[in-house]
């Protein structure tokens, strides 16, 4: 017994000393961002109006810590990124006052404390540390050039178009030179909801896994790097919506398809950037267009349009200039299918993704009182980028943004009344766009990793009160 346990030690000594040893690498990273905000005639979406409650302003702080842990060759990742926030000052409060506090009774606004915007009164308690990413990626075995990840995900497409969200689903992706691939599946639904969280809580929408009732979403992209003053892209989505209006067997299964073009390119001091994307959603991206009755009795129309995005950047001496511009369609409201540009859950942030008021707002999005989408819009645009020092860079933006189509904008009332699919401006009926935006922007570097932005815009409609928005944020990065 003793030789057979002295020659199984030894094998296993043998052995470990024959594989090598797998070591992992730990990681943390996180943005700090605390901005202060105040609006001007921004109280609704769409309507420039000045009245009681119109002008938003105060503070807020988003923490989002990142882990990351991998091995010492980079085939296996594990990934955590959490989100604590946008907290406002003063919101939410502790878990409890104080006892026998005279005229300080009430300063704290106690249990209020559910939430992502909780935790900032007296007692800085809050239930607001949400779940961001969380992902298994791994490489592919035998040298394969594919990777997979799994799990909470960023989904990304250009500009934000159609999609700039975060979802859950399997990615396969990877390079074999010049060209970049990418399948993926994602849910954006589990379908209709089985029970409700108690009033005020949180909690988890429950829905059926017994049923095909779910919100799938599938994709196929490529990108070629041809050359530097050409590298094309293509991509295709299907979409397969069982949610919408699903009964406890499973409902509707109305299809979406999106047929996407991309290209950048640099010709000297010249760059240039184009995006197309063609969509047909039917009954539209929800599944409730004109109604969810109609969808789900068969009856329901199609959303279909199309949407481009392009822009010319030269770089002049020490200032770049950009001139962008858009076109996304828009409802003619003539009764059938609905020609309105579909999307998915878009952040286009103007033409070119240059601007903060027109579009989804950008990294200054503290009220969003436009549009996620170009849908019904068309734009150009100019912005021009100085740095006078190394650790300073400033910006200065003008764009107009009109509608594509007059009764695309869906506060416009049609004789006969006709279903609208498409943003709505109550104080621009008649108009021809939202107007002209003017922005000021300024970027300094203060230390490694950490930034003071400022940002000031105006908004100039035909007919409305004109909106205004002044941002400072601290932004740290590491």
């Amino acid at each position: 017994m003793r030789k057979f346990l002295w020659v199984v030690a030894v094998g296993t000594l043998v052995f470990a000393m024959a594989v090598p040893a797998m070591a992992l690498e730990f990681k943390f990273g996180a943005e700090y961002r605390v901005r202060f905000y105040s609006g001007v005639n921004i109280l609704a979406p769409g309507n420039f109006v000045d009245t009681a409650g119109s002008n938003p302003r105060g503070a807020q702080i988003r923490i989002r810590p990142l882990f990351n842990v991998t091995d010492d060759n980079g085939n296996i990742q594990g990934l955590l990124r959490l989100e604590i926030g946008d907290i406002e000052f003063g919101n939410g409060g502790g878990a409890a006052g104080v006892t026998n506090a005279g005229s300080a009774a009430g300063v704290s606004q106690g249990g209020a404390r559910v939430g992502n915007g909780a935790g900032g009164g007296a007692g800085n308690d809050g239930v607001n540390v949400e779940t961001k990413w969380a992902w298994i990626d791994a490489a592919f075995p035998f040298g394969v050039p594919l990777r997979v990840r799994a799990g909470l995900q960023p989904w990304f497409l250009p500009k934000g178009l159609i999609i700039d969200d975060d979802t859950v689903g399997v990615r396969l992706y990877g390079t074999t030179k010049p060209v970049s691939y990418d399948v993926a599946w994602y849910r954006v639904s589990g379908g209709p909801a089985t029970a409700t969280p108690p009033a005020g809580a949180a909690g988890p929408t429950v829905t059926s896994n017994a049923f095909d009732n779910n919100y799938d979403f599938y994709q196929f992209k490529v990108d070629v790097a041809i050359a530097p003053f050409i590298n094309p892209g293509i991509y295709y989505i299907y979409g397969r919506n069982a949610a919408t209006g699903a009964t406890a067997g499973g409902g509707i299964s109305a299809d979406s398809n999106y047929f996407g073009f991309t290209a950048t390119g640099k010709v000297g001091i010249v760059s240039y950037d184009f995006d197309f994307v063609y969509g047909v959603a039917e009954c539209g991206p929800a599944g409730t267009f004109p109604s969810a009755a109609a969808c789900g009795a068969g009856t329901g129309v199609d959303v279909k349009g199309f949407a481009i995005d392009g822009g010319v950047h030269a770089a002049v001496g020490p200032v770049m200039l950009n001139l962008v511009g858009s076109l996304g369609t828009g409802d003619k409201r003539d009764g059938g299918d609905s020609e309105a540009f579909p999307t998915i859950l878009p952040s286009w942030n103007g033409p070119g993704g240059l601007f903060h008021l027109i579009g989804s707002g950008g990294p200054f999005d503290a009220v969003e009182f436009t549009q996620d989408s170009p849908t019904n819009l068309w734009t150009i645009g100019f912005t021009a980028d100085y740095r006078p020092v190394k650790q300073l860079l400033t910006t200065a933006g003008i764009a107009y943004a009109g509608f594509h189509k007059k009764n695309g904008n869906c506060a416009v009332v049609t004789v006969p009344a006709t279903a609208c699919a498409g943003p709505s401006y109550a104080s621009e009926v008649g108009e021809s766009g939202p107007g002209l935006e003017l922005f000021l922007r300024a970027d300094w570097d203060v230390w490694t990793g950490f930034k003071v932005q400022g940002m000031m815009g105006w908004l100039f409609p035909p007919n409305g009160e004109t909106a205004q928005e002044y941002i400072l944020q601290l932004l740290y990065n590491f």
